[in-house]
């Protein structure tokens, strides 16, 4: 038989051929398959990328400055400055120099915050007064019922027996071991820095409860007298205890130590009640009951003779959580005060602060 000039392979050959030929185009599918999502994931993540440098870049647009009270920068602090101030408030013009004074802040430091009034703001700016000390809360200057441009302190409420203390010059001014208000006030001095304001007064609200009233602010201590719409007297005052508890009542009242909230009548007015727990006459300079006794009635039946707003004979205490339930003020604010109510008058109590 002849031979034909065309090799025919055998069919095994062939088969392999054909095999090796597919194996090459799906392996060159999934090249472009695995390139073509490598280039879809590197899309995706840059669109994501591009939304989120967008939506910040919106939030920052919309966003209000986060320290609008931090007018100058650390670096230009006064030299005579005795710390590194963390933020600056800006004051009123107290020196006429057509140029605002500053308050520097500092850092907290050891549970403690230090304060100075600046006379301006660079190297070379003198210090007005001396820089105060106090524990961390929050400082502001801020206007109060009667009275504007404050710097206010507003600090932890403290615990029953944990000391509060506020220095001035490196000395303590004030110390309280019973528990007191967490609220500090001092009016910008152009000459003598910052001075202690009577915050009691300050925030005696301008329109009161009733016309002819007694408002007693237990939570900060405060006594505001109202006679016919207008403030006549103001007065720092202590009260029972701070914390958290029931009211007094006929069942507890020997055991209850809180001073009831509400509003109440004078019922019983005399010049001095006798200290029956000990045994101390009336009027007796050893009385803690004081020199004068403005009965309130909190219960029927009481008479007037277990609450009352009465004077003392240790007036360094006052402003303290540590009576047993009644208000006390110092002899001769209490005598005033004796002198202008009656019986019947009103007597509201209320508490703007939280117990521990």
């Amino acid at each position: 038989m002849p031979m034909s000039h065309l090799h025919e392979p055998d069919a095994h050959y062939s088969a392999r051929r054909a095999w090796r030929r597919r194996e090459a185009r799906r392996r060159r599918y999934a090249r472009r398959r695995a390139l073509a999502l490598l280039t879809l994931i590197g899309v995706l993540v840059g669109l994501g990328f591009g939304v989120r440098w967008a939506v910040m870049r919106i939030r920052h647009a919309l966003a209000p400055p986060s320290s609008p009270d931090v007018t100058e920068p650390v670096e230009q602090a006064p030299t005579a400055l005795p710390f590194a101030p963390e933020r600056i408030l800006e004051a009123p013009d107290l020196t006429g120099d057509g140029e605002p004074e500053r308050v520097a802040v500092s850092a907290a430091d050891d549970g403690r915050l230090q304060v100075a009034l600046v006379d301006g703001w660079g190297p070379d700016a003198a210090l007005l007064g001396q820089p105060i000390s106090m524990p961390e809360g929050a400082v502001e200057i801020m206007d109060l019922p009667r009275a504007q441009g404050l710097l206010v302190w507003r600090g932890t409420l403290p615990r029953l027996g944990e000391p509060v203390e506020v220095s001035v010059g490196g000395e303590p001014a004030l110390e309280a071991r019973g528990g007191e208000p967490f609220f500090r006030a001092w009016a910008l001095d152009p000459e003598h820095g910052l001075v202690p304001a009577e915050y009691y007064a300050a925030l005696a609200p301008v329109a009161p409860p009733e016309p002819t009233v007694i408002v007693v602010d237990k939570g900060l201590n405060v006594l505001w007298y109202y006679e016919d719409g207008e403030l006549v007297q103001t007065a720092r005052v202590s009260t029972g205890r701070h914390v958290a508890g029931p009211a007094p009542s006929p069942d507890n009242w020997t055991e209850n130590l809180l001073t009831p909230t509400g509003r109440f009548t004078v019922t019983l007015m005399v010049p001095g009640m006798p200290y029956y727990k000990e045994g101390i006459d009336a009027l007796d300079p050893a009385n803690p009951l004081g020199t004068r006794w403005i009965g309130f009635t909190v219960f029927e039946g009481d008479g007037g003779s277990l609450w009352a707003i009465h004077g003392t004979n240790a007036p360094e205490a006052l402003g303290r959580w540590n009576s047993e339930g009644s208000i006390v003020m110092s002899n001769g604010e209490v005598e005033q005060l004796y002198e202008r109510v009656e019986l019947g008058t009103p007597v509201i109590i209320t508490n703007s602060l939280e117990g521990p």
